[in-house]
């Protein structure tokens, strides 16, 4: 094979090993077989959870990326064609399993993944991820825009477990992109009375352009909440941080008979500061976990997007070449001036 040819055949790629070390290297552009397409990946987000070392490196080295939008650079599908726009699931369920046959996808037992991470420039998409996980990205939309559509759907279908309603006293602990992201579903489901925590100003001054009365992590939440709230404590609290003391704040801020939506993810070998007596005795909690999205919930995910109820370019703070991915992670893991961070995978 000739030097020409070889190239042609690889890709570039960013193998995580830990979050001081992603490295750009070379690896071999997947095949696809009947009934799939190859997308080159134009645009990816670094989620949060791509950094959580204790969730992460046990699986390293690996290319990470799910949070993805590209162009179709070959198709052997019906569905697509060369030159479409599209955003990309990293994975669809199954549809066998015993969650999925009882209506719980995102956490089906068996996903069908594609192939590899987002963090390289070209994917294989199986023929059940086109099928179900490949949605049209409009001209009007950039690709860094698109890569918001996946983590705006975990926000969609995290709210939607938690029961959100217009009427709700909402609180935000974290103003990070997941917590900016569900101020404004909350927003956009009818929700006015909103207070958001933060201990990063810009993040704050962002959630109060959005309608948020807002409050650092030392001052008092309850307080806040019953202010913005005609008196009542918040209806539900969504925890999007994994600040340990979080669960306690919400705790403290919560209304008897409400609802806390835990969507961040401490390290699991934190102690959390509080009691199941002092959460739960006599208040008719609900407390919910999410993880992942459904279909229903990506397609949303583009129409808020699209109908400008959700807007990306506040939220995306950064869009960093794949040639410096270790800058983009040191912005996750250091989030000072950040808030998202989006790989131009072209560059």
């Amino acid at each position: 094979m000739t030097a020409a040819a070889s190239g042609e055949r690889e890709m570039r790629i960013a193998r995580y090993y830990d979050n001081r070390s992603v490295r750009v290297e070379t690896a071999e552009r997947p095949g696809i077989g009947d009934g799939e397409v190859l997308v080159r990946v134009m645009a990816c987000g670094i989620c949060g959870s791509d950094a959580l070392e204790w969730f992460r490196v046990p699986k390293a080295p690996r290319i990470l990326g799910h949070e993805i939008s590209g162009v179709v650079a070959r198709s052997r599908s019906d569905r697509y064609r060369e030159g479409d726009r599209v955003v990309v699931r990293n994975q669809v369920p199954c549809g066998r399993c015993y969650a999925c046959e009882h209506g719980h996808h995102a956490v089906c037992e068996d996903q069908v993944e594609i192939g590899p991470g987002g963090m390289a420039e070209y994917v294989r998409v199986p023929t059940e991820v086109v099928a179900a996980g490949m949605w049209p990205l409009a001209a009007a939309l950039s690709f860094a825009q698109g890569a918001l559509a996946e983590p705006l759907a975990c926000v969609l279908h995290s709210q939607r477990l938690a029961g959100i309603a217009a009427h709700h006293g909402v609180l935000v602990l974290g103003c990070g992109a997941f917590g900016l992201m569900h101020l404004q579903v909350a927003r956009a489901a009818g929700v006015s009375r909103i207070v958001a925590v933060d201990g990063i100003v810009h993040r704050r001054q962002v959630a109060a352009e959005w309608g948020a009365a807002t409050l650092s992590p030392g001052e008092d939440v309850a307080a806040a909440v019953r202010a913005a709230n005609g008196g009542r404590l918040a209806d539900l609290v969504i925890v999007a941080t994994g600040a340990a003391d979080a669960l306690a704040t919400a705790s403290s801020a919560v209304a008897r008979h409400g609802t806390v939506l835990l969507f961040g993810a401490p390290d699991p070998d934190v102690a959390l500061p509080i009691s199941l007596n002092q959460l739960f005795w006599r208040r008719e909690l609900t407390v919910v976990s999410s993880y992942g999205a459904g279909d229903v919930d990506f397609a949303e995910s583009l129409a808020l997007i699209e109908d400008g109820l959700v807007d990306p370019d506040r939220i995306i703070s950064h869009v960093v070449p794949l040639s410096e991915v270790q800058k983009g992670f040191d912005l996750v893991t250091n989030p000072q001036e950040s808030i998202k961070v989006v790989l131009d995978v072209a560059r």
